[in-house]
């Protein structure tokens, strides 16, 4: 792990300040695209640019024949469709709301920031002319929010934000974070033809015509789970294509990996995860999530890590600039876009911070799977703590300490004092008791749903929902662990607890690495050479490290048990919710329905998970593979693999293969978790 020095605190100096005067001070922000005046676009002209071009002129006169209506109608609406989209960025306002948030920041104890790389990017937008795109990761309706403070705090100017319709909605602020630099696009719109054209010209018109950057987010929604989901192309590739006509010399993408300690909505994305649906979006709902703000510093640390930039032009060949020429409505291959979605993706992973508490949850979970009649106590946990650095080291993990602790120091007494930190901000969760064990709180209430609402799965068991709602809680914050952990992962279940022959271990990495492309964010890998190389590189480094020995260049099996065991254990509730989903399509009764619903296989999924871990079977003893996320990620996999609508046989196929894998479950169990009981709090939540 290394250091990173380079980090500063920005909450520091504002708590010395004054907010008010610092959020008013006199300011000339930084704007990334440099354009000569005749070609920076007002609101106004944005507006009258998007409705002249030529496609939505055509796309205008050739809906009103279609409907039979007076064209007028259908200018009028195309001007109420862009006026609802475009954005209108006012200084005076974003101060206002940077004075606010200010006051919002207080739930965190430090927001960290590789300063660094905000000045060697401040410096490169000086002196080029090209466009920038800020593309951080999603794991909190903060993200936005945070990277606009960011930004204020080095005098650079705040970038055109894609939100959605939620945040329109809502009175007051819709329009305040407008005037922040929000521009607003409907969720869907691929049935809406018009609406597809004016905010394709909109945003290639930003891309030419616009002085700011544009930020949106590539996982499209934010990930409960804590990692990275699969990137949505739509805005990504409409981007590329002002890039592909000339609009700019080319477009910088800056993949921005945002992380939290204790992100405000944790608990929520639990229940999330477990069916129950988030609130809808409301002014007054977020006035109530305000109460947050009574608990100073309850939330830890963000840590704001810039990456480095990701140029787009190396993406796009002579060959397809050529065909743009010859063709102007050719479109982007989907590879293309494809490839550099992916590449921001990596990046957010690669550049990911771990934070204390995701080295305590990893090491919780083993241990309450390996030996839960055994836990935690403070002693051991820091023994194996020391121990889980080093090993994330291996793998390439970034670590930084946000408490002036040196990453470098193995005196335990630093390293207690740091656990003890962490868990302050997790006290809520797990907790030392008074017998100096770590244990596991409660926190679940015994709540009854409102009748409009309807859970997205199975109606969870109150029993269930006791254990399930605390142990995901912990399971979302090992998550960011998999980062650096998910192939090692998938080669040691491939080997499996009792050895394989080599080439029946790449087979299995084969099959593994396909059906759990989608849950983890790699790109499918078809080319059998290339992913042979992936399986080389990750099987070498367990060698060298010696975690796994080979015998007669034939025969491969564990060595370091302590290192097997956790990365095995880690992500077998994954394979399971794989395994119990493709039994329910093999097994479904056609009688029930002439035609298999994804919501109608997700509730029996989900149903028979719970049965499997109520039983303690073989198949679905982690709580985690009751998440609904998991769920839908599974199926989505297998219908882009075409599993899902192939014949029995290839259902089948995976079953074996699976069920051939011949896993060894953990002995220890969640069932019989001893959970710390529950104290009333000052205000409770309501689902």
């Amino acid at each position: 792990m290394e250091q990173r020095s380079e980090f500063v605190d920005l909450l520091l100096a504002r708590r010395k300040d004054y907010d008010i005067l610092w959020a008013s001070r006199s300011m000339d922000p930084l704007s990334p695209h440099k354009l000569p005046m005749e070609s920076k676009y007002s609101r106004n002209e944005m507006i009258q640019a998007v409705l002249n071009d030529e496609k939505i002129k055509l796309a205008i006169i050739s809906l009103a024949a279609i409907r039979q209506i007076d064209v007028k109608k259908v200018i009028k609406e195309a001007y109420d469709i862009i006026n609802e989209m475009a954005s209108k960025e006012n200084l005076l306002t974003v101060r206002f709301m940077v004075t606010s948030n200010v006051v919002n920041f207080r739930i965190f104890v430090s927001i960290y920031v590789n300063e660094k790389a905000i000045y060697k990017m401040k410096k490169e937008m000086q002196i080029s002319q090209i466009q920038y795109v800020y593309a951080p990761s999603h794991r909190s309706y903060l993200d936005f929010v945070v990277l606009s403070y960011v930004l204020f705090s080095y005098d650079m100017a705040l970038p055109n934000i894609a939100s959605g319709m939620d945040f329109y909605h809502m009175y007051v602020i819709g329009e305040l974070f407008r005037k922040s630099g929000s521009f607003y696009m409907r969720r869907s719109f691929s049935n809406d033809p018009l609406y597809k054209k004016i905010f394709n010209a909109y945003v290639m018109s930003l891309v030419k015509h616009s002085d700011r950057a544009i930020e949106f987010f590539i996982e499209g929604t934010r990930s409960r789970s804590l990692k990275s989901i699969i990137p949505k192309f739509g805005l990504l590739s409409t981007i590329l294509e002002s890039l592909l006509e000339g609009s700019v010399p080319d477009i910088y993408f800056i993949p921005i990996s945002i992380n939290y300690e204790r992100p405000p909505e944790e608990l929520l994305f639990t229940y999330e995860l477990l069916g129950v649906p988030k609130p809808k979006e409301s002014t007054v709902g977020l006035l109530q999530s305000l109460s947050i703000l009574q608990k100073s510093y309850a939330y830890g640390s963000i840590v704001f890590n810039v990456n480095e930039p990701i140029s787009a032009c190396q993406f796009l060949s002579m060959e397809h600039r050529k065909e743009k020429v010859l063709s102007p409505y050719t479109k982007l291959p989907t590879s293309v876009v494809k490839n550099l979605a992916y590449c921001i993706i990596d990046s957010h992973k690669k550049n990911t911070i771990l934070m204390p508490f995701n080295l305590i949850a990893l090491l919780f979970n083993e241990k309450s799977q390996m030996h839960s009649d055994n836990p935690y106590t403070l002693d051991e946990l820091v023994s194996d703590y020391l121990w889980c650095k080093r090993l994330l080291q291996v793998f390439n993990a970034t670590k930084e300490v946000c408490r002036s602790f040196d990453i470098n120091d193995q005196n335990t007494g630093n390293v207690k004092q740091e656990i003890l930190n962490s868990l302050k901000s997790h006290e809520e969760l797990l907790i030392i008791d008074t017998s100096n064990i770590l244990r596991l709180k409660e926190r679940h209430r015994i709540t009854k749903l409102k009748n409009n609402i309807r859970v997205k799965g199975h109606t969870l068991l109150e029993k269930t929902m006791r254990i399930a709602v605390p142990v995901i809680n912990v399971s979302i914050y090992l998550n960011p662990t998999l980062s650096f952990l998910i192939k090692p992962a998938i080669v040691t279940v491939a080997i499996g607890i009792e050895g394989n022959k080599l080439g029946n271990v790449f087979k299995r990495y084969v099959l593994l690495r396909k059906l759990l492309t989608t849950e983890f964010a790699m790109p499918l890998i078809e080319d059998e050479s290339v992913i042979k190389s992936e399986w080389e590189e990750t099987l070498n480094l367990l060698l060298r490290q010696n975690y796994i020995s080979i015998q007669n260049n034939t025969y491969v099996q564990r060595k370091d048990t302590k290192v097997f065991s956790l990365l095995y254990n880690v992500i077998l509730p994954f394979i399971d919710t794989i395994y119990i989903t493709c039994l329910v399509l093999f097994e479904w009764d056609e009688s029930k329905s002439t035609h298999i619903t994804i919501q109608e296989v997700l509730i029996e999924a989900q149903k028979q998970i719970e049965k499997a871990f109520l039983e303690q079977r073989q198949w679905g003893q982690h709580p985690y593979s009751l998440s609904i996320d998991l769920i839908n990620t599974t199926i989505s996999n297998l219908v882009t693999q075409g599993i899902l609508i192939l014949d029995e046989k290839r259902k089948y196929l995976i079953l074996v293969q699976l069920q051939n894998l011949s896993l060894k479950r953990p002995l220890g169990s969640y069932l019989n978790a001893i959970l710390l009981p529950l104290l009333p709090p000052p205000m409770s939540a309501k689902l």
